[in-house]
């Protein structure tokens, strides 16, 4: 049961796209003290610009988004060609198929893709020399 309103869904959706455009800057990875400072820079930055440099950052966000929607049709194309899906797993995930495969799960979680895929290929003795590290 929906319990929110219209207004609320598209807001919300709105919300999510700006998050999008996040990622596709590449500051999705940052912490959010500093994913809000340097938005807050960019606000009083864009305050300064005249309508010339104001043409030339859209153009700039425009060629990135251009980039990224030439991209993803790409790589959805390929990823339909090779019958590929989309996983993401977090770290404790990853570590209960490690242990489900092998019984053995390296502690650093940086090491967590390997090993998996690894035991994946069926090289099971590289998977636990990276689990052993």
């Amino acid at each position: 049961m929906n319990e929110h309103t219209q207004e609320q869904g598209l807001r919300v959706h709105h919300l999510v796209n700006l998050g999008g455009l996040i990622a596709v800057a590449g500051l999705d990875n940052e912490p959010p003290d500093f994913l809000l400072g340097a938005l807050v820079s960019a606000a009083h930055e864009r305050d300064q610009l005249t309508p010339e440099q104001r043409a030339r950052v859209a153009s700039l966000g425009r060629e990135k988004l251009d980039e990224r929607a030439t991209a993803k049709r790409a790589w959805k194309s390929w990823r339909r060609s090779q019958d590929l899906h989309s996983l993401t797993l977090n770290s404790g995930q990853l570590r209960r198929l490690i242990e489900a495969l092998s019984g053995r799960a390296p502690e650093d979680s940086k090491d967590l893709v390997a090993t998996l895929t690894g035991l994946l290929r069926g090289e099971g003795d590289a998977a636990l020399e990276i689990a052993a590290r």
